[in-house]
């Protein structure tokens, strides 16, 4: 992904990190009860399923981007880490930065 904008992926994650993340963080940290109650709210329920399956989906595109398992755990540890929001745009930018030819890997 070489485009000029580039950057804006690294902004993006760092954003996702310090935004949402370390909102989640800090209410997980201070008020635990609060996750036991997302989980019995349906609505949050279902947003907490369609993240689920949007993270399996995006392993699956990790792993045909670049045909590697350690890329697919690292995707799969910095999920964990932060969010969706954050580690899409930052494999995204390591990608290309990683990436020469501006071509993905394996194609």
């Amino acid at each position: 992904m070489k485009t000029p904008h580039r950057h804006l992926l690294l902004i993006f994650a760092l954003v996702a990190l310090a935004g949402p993340n370390a909102l989640y963080l800090y209410f997980a940290l201070r008020h635990p009860e609060l996750n036991s109650q997302a989980i019995r709210n349906p609505i949050a329920l279902a947003f907490m399923i369609e993240a689920m399956m949007l993270l399996g989906l995006f392993l699956v595109y990790v792993f045909l981007r670049t045909r590697s398992y350690l890329q697919v755990v690292v995707y799969l540890l910095l999920t964990l880490a932060g969010s969706l929001a954050f580690s899409l745009p930052l494999f995204l930018y390591r990608q290309g930065r990683n990436d020469p030819s501006g071509d993905a890997p394996g194609r």
